[in-house]
């Protein structure tokens, strides 16, 4: 660069910084309007890609580690059709299912659980009252209460693997039979069918809601059953590992006939986790793109009027022997100082925003830094963009004109 262009340069940096100080209140509201449309976009980008990873760990940590093993039905009808005719009921899970299903890689807890039917001889009821609650009956082990994560007011639940007549109670199902809620239930009992329950324990919550149900042991419940045809096996695996788990579990437990049970289909959501991300940042962008559009034209117009108030300025400039692209520069160079001033000063908004939502929602907050470094650019490309036609209508302003325009 030469001597002149040099001298050329620093001079429109110091016009470029009287003008804009000349106007300082006009210079503030353009670069807090350029601050705030940018911080929005970077802002929706970032709280947008931080709930799509949140989605994608929820999903991870509720759905991939779960796994049903069930009684294939093809099975069940023609084990039935056997029995009506005079053979035995079919037993379908092993008895040492549980062990089998444990012993799989990656499978953390596995337990067995089947629902008894409401009849008069596993009707609910407080003792000595005709009244029938109702209050639905789960069989269930204690390797299914630890797959299924229920929290217990009770340390004994190790006598579901029992034939003891005992019951653990939901809070809804212990609030309907107007059992109070404690540490020690002793002295608490509820009548299925003939017989009396005693309560060891409630049930605050797990991954499967048993808030309603009165628990009993699965030996019981499949006695009351006749059959364990409708039981089921709920394996719980290390997170994530539910489709390779899947795919294996059958085996491990029928390796003699794996078809005879069915397990509930794990889908791999990676293709849903990526469109959840990609969805939420289209929306954030079409957002951002509309705001820094209202920024934009915000800039462009403030310009203009800048350009009439200064018309007896442009044409003296232009009568000492200014060009027209000297004069033009100085409205380039005012929007790109603008705008990459609210743009630094967006990144900044933008990213206390992501933090401060993150915080407020208990996420952990995704920040990427070229996102935020994007910052800058965006906002120095929409002043410039905003100062295209005050610039270019600079340079029709006629010199004679412009100075006696006052």
């Amino acid at each position: 660069m030469s001597r002149t262009q040099s001298s050329r340069a620093v001079d429109l940096i110091d016009d470029v910084v009287v003008e804009l100080s000349a106007r300082r209140s006009r210079t503030a509201l353009i670069v807090a309007a350029v601050a705030l449309s940018t911080g929005a976009l970077l802002a929706s980008l970032g709280i947008s890609s931080t709930a799509a990873q949140q989605i994608a760990s929820s999903l991870a940590a509720s759905t991939l580690d779960l796994v049903t093993v069930e009684v294939n039905p093809v099975e069940t009808s023609s084990d039935d059709a056997q029995t009506a005719t005079g053979g035995a009921p079919a037993s379908y899970f092993p008895a040492d299912t549980q062990a089998r299903a444990e012993s799989v890689t990656l499978v953390e807890a596995a337990g067995l659980s089947i629902a008894v039917d409401r009849n008069e001889t596993t009707a609910v009821r407080r003792p000595g009252d005709p009244q029938e609650i109702q209050v639905p009956v789960l069989g269930a082990t204690p390797g299914f209460m630890n797959a299924n994560e229920a929290a217990q007011q009770s340390t004994t639940t190790w006598l579901l693997e029992t034939d003891q007549h005992v019951v653990l109670l939901g809070t809804s199902a212990a609030a309907e039979l107007s059992i109070p809620i404690s540490p020690n239930p002793t002295g608490h009992q509820i009548q299925i069918g003939p017989t009396l329950y005693q309560v060891i324990g409630f049930i605050d919550s797990g991954r499967i809601d048993l808030g309603a149900y009165a628990v009993i042991p699965y030996g019981l419940a499949v006695d009351a059953m006749r059959s364990d045809a409708s039981s089921s096996l709920l394996v719980r695996t290390a997170p994530g590992a539910g489709a390779p788990v899947a795919g294996v579990i059958r085996t491990a437990i029928r390796p003699d006939q794996p078809e005879r049970l069915a397990n509930s289909q794990v889908t791999n959501l990676s293709a849903l986790r990526q469109g959840v991300d990609t969805q939420l940042g289209q929306f954030a962008a079409w957002i951002g793109a509309f705001l820094l559009v209202l920024t934009c034209l915000l800039i462009a117009n403030s310009m203009i009027v800048s350009v009439v108030a200064r018309t007896a300025e442009i044409g003296l400039r232009r009568a000492l022997g200014a060009s027209r692209a000297a004069v033009s520069a100085v409205f380039w160079g005012e929007g790109l100082v603008i705008g990459l001033v609210g743009g630094i000063t967006g990144s900044a908004v933008g990213a206390v925003a992501v933090v401060a939502v993150s915080t407020a929602n208990q996420w952990t907050a995704h920040l990427d830094p070229w996102t935020f470094l994007y910052g800058p650019a965006l906002g120095g490309l929409t002043g410039l963009l905003a100062s295209a036609y005050p610039a270019w209508n600079v340079t029709r302003i006629s010199p004679a004109l412009a100075v006696r325009s006052d």
